[in-house]
């Protein structure tokens, strides 16, 4: 199951056809896809895979508890697939929404580019189908957003395939250099140089190369340093929450160093809404360290369908609201810092 949130208003079955692959972040195909609405707007969407056939409903997943987590007062229940499976699938799913009180506002298919609907009889929905748009509205504002959609479900994962071979053991020789660096500082000045790491790769828009990797990659594995990089997610300040960088550092460290980036890179699609790509960080995470907390409790967090508002804490630990704030108010003046520093290094050059 994946999940995507965000609030857009849809005017009828094309704007919404056309937006789910971008929220989704690839084209379902043999999917359940259901929308969950507010007051007739969007609010989340959640896929799962369709079983091989109607007569093996029984392994349908149930997504009522996800959009009640959500608050939905309304849904949109679309099948990818074949007819007979279809009109089972949406059957089954409407009966347990209508049940949960969520209503189902329609039921459509959507087979070979073209869209179904399973409720409507009037002749804005033909039987033949209507052809999808390549665009709309509501898909050009959600895309301006920042989301796109991959051909399919595969190449999410193909995101988070480990760099080249060469890459890789560059940055394992720097891992080392690093390593032998850091026994020679005080944990203070080993602590000032992660925070001013994170900040600044954050803060750029380009990528690192070997030793930086391998700077940040170790960072994370502090604690306290990639709580502080998830609070730095949480500020909402960084384009796309940074996600090319966790990934990027995330792919080019070796198996016993990975499960912390990864796990930041799935937090910072997570928030961003994209819950295709934050399931695939979570379970590289989970697959270099299986007993990984934080990869652990994000991905039930996620396949439980909780909102991504919901994680505005994360990072923060036991600390009340009062020093969050003041946490953030010095992250934020590390950040200034970071900027003057870029400045005058530009003014120099």
């Amino acid at each position: 199951m994946h999940t995507t949130q965000a609030r857009i208003s849809l005017n009828g079955p094309t704007d919404l056809l056309t937006t789910v692959p971008l929220l989704l972040g690839f084209h379902p195909d043999h999917s359940l896809v259901v929308v969950g609405l507010i007051g007739g707007e969007l609010q989340c969407t959640f896929r799962a895979d369709l079983p091989g056939s109607a007569d093996h409903l029984e392994h349908l997943p149930d997504l009522t508890a996800q959009l009640s987590l959500n608050e939905c007062d309304g849904c949109v229940v679309i099948v990818y697939g074949e007819a007979d499976l279809a009109k089972a699938a949406t059957e089954r799913v409407a009966a347990r929404l209508h049940a949960a009180g969520i209503e189902p506002l329609d039921l459509l298919r959507v087979a070979d580019g073209r869209w179904f609907s399973l409720t409507c009889g009037k002749p804005c929905c033909p039987p033949e189908g209507a052809p999808i748009p390549e665009t709309s509205a509501a898909s050009c504002e959600v895309a301006v957003a920042g989301c796109y959609a991959e051909a399919d479900r595969s190449a999410i994962a193909a995101q988070l395939a480990p760099a080249p071979a060469g890459r890789r053991a560059a940055v394992a020789d720097a891992v080392a250099a690093a390593l032998r660096a850091d026994a020679e500082l005080d944990w203070g000045s080993q602590r000032s140089l992660d925070l001013h790491a994170i900040d600044h790769w954050m803060g750029v828009g380009t990528l690192p190369g070997p030793d930086d990797i391998a700077t940040v990659g170790l960072a994370l594995g502090d604690l306290d340093i990639r709580d502080y990089a998830l609070r730095r997610i949480n500020s909402g300040r960084f384009k796309g929450n940074r996600v090319d960088l966790w990934i990027w550092v995330a792919r080019h460290l070796e198996e016993d160093l990975v499960a912390p980036a990864a796990t930041v890179a799935g937090f910072a699609a997570y928030r961003f809404g994209n819950g295709v790509l934050a399931l695939e960080a979570f379970e590289l995470a989970l697959r270099s360290s299986p007993h990984y907390r934080l990869a652990q409790m994000l991905m039930a967090a996620l396949q439980a369908g909780i909102p991504p508002g919901a994680l505005s804490r994360i990072g923060c630990g036991d600390r009340d609201e009062a020093e969050v704030a003041e946490a953030e108010t010095e992250e934020a003046a590390l950040e200034e810092s970071e900027q003057t520093e870029c400045k005058e290094a530009a003014i120099e050059e």
